[in-house]
């Protein structure tokens, strides 16, 4: 057999120690149990809170029938928000048909609302039970894949999976349908809701929301970042900016009210 010197067998099992560290590392992350990972959830949510700033965030909409290649309306809307609470927005753009600026207005108002009482439909065992499902890469991140089933049947709560990313434990998507229809109009609403950092704000960058609208049949509204901008201004008490266009029959404002998506 081939003498190997001390010192060469210290060299060989360092580079190993070194070279298994990675690994080592990803196999503890890998053996976290969910009860491990909710609960890092819970901090990274509070740290989120606990840094939060005040930030512009330019945002286009477009509505279209399911199959279509163009949008029948398009709306950009730009939304402040000062932490914790404070959010208020003005419609910048809006072309196309009015029924895509009556949902959009519709959303808006709704997001506005729920930045004064956020704790009832964030991610949370408040209002979720989740069973833990496996890992999937998403943008490139690594991700454990939550099942999430709301505690109560509510509009804002979605039942589907959330992708929590493995290493600072961020939601980074949520899929699914919502836990109870907006209206008798919405046969149901499926939607996607996509998050990340932009410009060190972590921010909602897209959304894809599928609704099923009785009369209309199915449609789709997405929405997407156009530019996000850390901001120093305070929340203005303000109506939101109005667009003016036809009057709607009562059959479309009703459909308006129920297509929306929570943020």
């Amino acid at each position: 057999m081939q003498w190997v010197s001390p010192i060469t067998r210290l060299v060989v099992l360092a580079v190993g120690s070194l070279a298994a560290l990675p690994l080592l590392c990803w196999s503890q992350t890998a053996n976290l149990g969910l009860d491990q990972i909710v609960s890092r959830m819970q901090q990274a949510r509070v740290a989120e809170h606990d840094r939060s700033i005040a930030y512009t965030v330019t945002r286009e909409y477009q509505l279209l029938a399911q199959g279509s290649a163009k949008a029948n309306s398009d709306v950009v809307a730009q939304v402040n928000f000062v932490p914790p609470t404070q959010k208020d927005y003005t419609i910048v753009k809006a072309e196309g048909s009015d029924r895509g600026t009556g949902i959009v207005r519709k959303i808006l108002d709704h997001e506005t609302s729920m930045a004064t009482h956020s704790d009832g439909h964030e991610l949370t065992p408040a209002n979720y039970d989740f069973a833990l499902l496996g890992r999937e890469t998403i943008d490139g991140h690594d991700c454990y894949v939550l099942s999430i089933s709301p505690k109560r049947e509510a509009v804002e709560l979605v039942r589907g999976k959330a992708w929590v990313d493995a290493g600072s434990f961020d939601i980074r998507r949520i899929a699914g349908e919502t836990a109870k229809n907006p209206s008798f109009w919405i046969k149901n609403l499926n939607v996607t809701l996509n998050y990340g950092e932009v410009n060190g704000v972590w921010v909602q960058t897209s959304t894809q929301a599928v609704a099923d609208v009785r009369v209309a049949g199915p449609h789709v509204l997405t929405s997407r970042e156009l530019d996000v901008q850390r901001a120093t201004f305070s929340a203005r008490a303000q109506a939101p900016a109005t667009v003016r266009g036809r009057r709607s029959n009562a059959r479309r404002d009703v459909a308006n009210a129920a297509t929306w998506v929570a943020r």
